[in-house]
Parts: structure tokens; C-alpha cells; sequence
């Protein structure tokens, strides 16, 4: 029987070894110890997809709960968050009911909120968290003791829900001083849309942490670490190759991973270089479809065709060039650079200079159907015919 494959390659699977996140955590959890005048005690984890966002709320809500805090966890990609959160307290609060003090239970009555065979499931208690959070909050500040809420896919929330949310969380926690504390997770973009709202400062406010990829070390670890608590190794040069296909990517990490461990003959001995070149290239034809693919479906023609006049260079390309072949204006050509950069497909590399975040996303584009159809749309002056071929590139693009 072929041993189990300890790499995860599934968005918001928890990865056999959590690596390079190591501040985040610390950084939490301190505010947990020092209370809500710690600036990290409501925080907010920016990424792309695949960074680890989800993975991250995960590891800090178990190590909140290892400490004795409740931990009520929630995604905003469906409308109804409130309600959701709201029932989740009140849950919370019906199984300890006998140990609330009197005044809370006669608050909670007054508010028209109701415990044991009083508790209505299907009502509508979107209008009542901030009561039930205040409630529970009290009751845990007693013991030394607190809640965290966790609410991931923020960039997919209904805004005015996550108004209201900001607005219940700053009076529970910042003007009641109560236990409760706030970490909420989303797409860079949600700097563009919701945090750009002037209607919500509390959510502004929050500590801001930047999810990205992974420093060499770290990635060295979330691949050769899961490796050897099987009992087997990876060779030096095969870790070398992993890490640089994978670019840091922690989503393509545990790809890389997995597909190495099921081309290796007895990965719990030892997973070669062949190993990992045969597992890197099938992680790299996945990576497209599973990353990419969901972020090209998300954009709009105009910003399609600038990355399809990036992905006819084989390497970094000039904003000077992605304007003349789009026959566009500097300033129109910026604000697909921006939009772009900030959806997390492109990153800048200097000065008038930009590369694709993932070298697989170049790949990926030129296999569309209609990738030859978008390139004699463009003026190419610059470069070799192209037609409806594959370019290769013999030019330096700064030449």
C-alpha cells in the first residue's frame, strides 16, 4: 500500500507544516495576552490566492483555542454573515446559560434574545450581535478568557454587512474594552473597495499583514520537513529545484510536494531530483488552471489584452511596450498595471518594468484558444511575426 501523501494541494487545506508565518502568529497572539489596546488585537490578512490566508485564520484560531479562548469562524463569500455570526454566539452562550450571571440573562431578555427552549434558530439575529457578543464577551472576561472571530473572503462580502460588522466590533471592543477580537482575511483588492469606503475607519484601522510569498528558507522547510517526519529525505538538489519552481508560492509548494512524492518509488525513503523535476512540471500545467484560470474568468477584455501583451515576452516586459502594442495611452495602460497588481497576476520589477507574479501564468495565457487571435489584434512592431504562433522570444526587452 502506497503511503499517504502528507502535501495538501487544496485551497484552505491545512498544509503538514505551517512555515514562515511565525510573526503573524506572534504578533496575535500577543495582542490576545495584552488586550484590545494592542494594535494587532483586530487585524486584517491581505493575499492572493493561494498565499495561505485561510490557512493562517486557521492556525490562529487553533492556537487562540489552546489557550482557553472561543473562537467563532465565518466566510463572507454568502450574504447572511451577520445572522450567521449572531447564531453562532448564540449557540455558544445557550450551552453555558446556567453560568450566566443574572444581569446578563435579564439584558439578553430586554433585547428580546432568549436562551434554552426560548432560542428561535430560524430567526433573523443579524440586528442582535452586537447584544450576544457583548454578552458572551462579558461572561468569558470573567475567566481570563475572550473571542476571537475569524471571517475569511472579506473581498467577496456584502459591504454593508461588513459596515455593520466593523461598527459592532469597534463598540464591543475598542469602546467597551470587552475580549473580543477581530481577524478577517481577503484579496488584496479589498484595499480598492471595501477599505477605500470612508464609511468604515474601524475596519481601516485594523493591522494590516501581507500574506505573500514565502523567503527560501521557509519554503525550504514546507517541503523537506513533511518529507523527513515520514522517515524519508529529500536530496539537497531536489529541494533546490522545488523551491525554485514554486517560487515561494505556498499553494504551489504543497503542488510541487504532492506531485514529487507520488513520482518517488519510496518517498518515505527518498525523493530525488527526478522526483521533483517530474512533480514540478505537472504542479506547473495544474497551477495555470487552478489559479490563473479563476483570475483571468474575473477580468475584464481590456486587462486581458495587457496580459496578453506581457505574455508575448518571455521574460519581464516595459510598460513602454505593453502601451505601444495595446495602441494605447500611458494613462490607460496604468490603470490595468494597477488593477492587475492589485488582483495579484503581476508585480513590478523596477522602474517602468513589470513580470508576471507566477511564470506559469505567462504559459497558461499563450495556451488560450484565443491567445493568437489577441496577439494580431496588437501592434507588434517590436517583435518577430507572430501570427497564429506561439512566439519565441530572441529580444532582451530593455534592448
Amino acid at each position: 500500500m502506497r503511503p499517504l501523501n502528507p502535501f495538501a494541494p487544496t485551497f484552505g487545506a491545512t498544509p503538514p507544516m505551517l512555515a514562515g508565518r511565525d510573526g503573524l502568529l506572534r504578533d496575535v497572539l500577543d495582542a490576545l495576552a495584552t488586550g484590545p489596546t494592542h494594535p494587532s488585537y483586530t487585524s486584517l490578512l491581505l493575499g492572493r490566492r493561494g498565499s495561505g490566508k485561510t490557512v493562517a485564520l486557521e492556525a490562529l484560531r487553533s492556537a487562540a483555542q489552546e489557550r482557553g479562548w472561543l473562537a467563532i469562524s465565518e466566510a463572507a463569500v454568502t450574504g447572511g454573515l451577520l445572522n450567521r455570526l449572531a447564531h453562532s454566539t448564540a449557540e455558544h452562550l445557550n450551552k453555558i446559560a446556567d453560568e450566566l450571571a443574572t444581569e446578563t440573562t435579564r439584558d439578553l431578555a430586554a433585547a428580546g434574545l432568549g436562551l434554552g427552549p426560548k432560542y428561535n434558530p430560524e430567526a433573523d439575529l443579524s440586528r442582535r450581535l452586537a447584544h450576544l457578543l457583548r454578552a458572551l464577551a462579558s461572561h468569558l472576561a470573567a475567566a481570563d478568557s475572550g473571542i476571537v472571530v475569524t471571517v475569511d473572503e472579506m473581498h467577496a462580502g456584502d459591504v454593508g454587512e461588513l459596515r455593520m460588522l466593523g461598527v459592532t466590533v469597534q463598540e464591543v471592543t475598542r469602546v467597551e474594552q470587552l475580549p473580543l477580537a477581530f481577524v478577517g482575511a481577503g484579496l488584496p483588492i479589498l484595499e480598492d473597495t471595501l477599505l477605500a469606503d470612508s464609511s468604515v475607519t474601524f475596519l481601516q484601522r485594523c493591522a494590516r499583514y501581507d500574506i505573500g510569498f514565502l523567503e527560501p528558507p521557509a519554503a525550504v522547510t514546507a517541503l523537506a520537513e513533511p518529507v523527513r517526519q515520514r522517515g524519508g529525505q529529500m536530496s539537497s538538489g531536489a529541494v533546490d529545484h522545488a523551491v525554485t519552481t514554486s517560487q515561494g508560492y505556498p499553494f504551489l509548494i504543497q503542488l510541487v510536494g504532492f506531485h514529487a512524492w507520488e513520482a518517488a518509488e519510496d518517498p518515505t525513503s527518498r525523493v530525488t531530483l527526478d522526483d521533483v523535476t517530474s512533480g514540478s512540471a505537472t504542479a506547473l500545467r495544474q497551477v495555470g488552471q487552478l489559479v490563473v484560470a479563476p483570475m483571468w474568468k474575473d477580468l475584464p477584455d481590456g486587462a486581458r489584452r495587457f496580459l496578453v501583451a506581457m505574455a508575448v515576452d518571455d521574460g519581464v516586459s516595459r510598460m513602454a511596450a505593453i502601451t505601444k502594442r495595446l495602441r494605447a495611452s500611458s494613462g490607460y495602460a496604468s490603470v490595468y498595471r494597477q488593477r492587475l497588481i492589485k488582483v495579484g497576476i503581476v508585480a513590478p520589477e523596477g522602474h517602468g518594468r513589470l513580470d508576471f507574479v507566477l511564470a506559469a501564468a505567462r504559459q497558461w495565457i499563450r495556451s488560450l484558444d484565443e491567445y493568437p487571435v489577441v496577439c494580431e489584434s496588437l501592434s507588434l512592431a517590436d517583435r518577430d511575426p507572430i501570427g497564429f504562433a506561439r512566439p519565441v522570444s530572441t529580444t532582451n526587452p530593455d534592448g
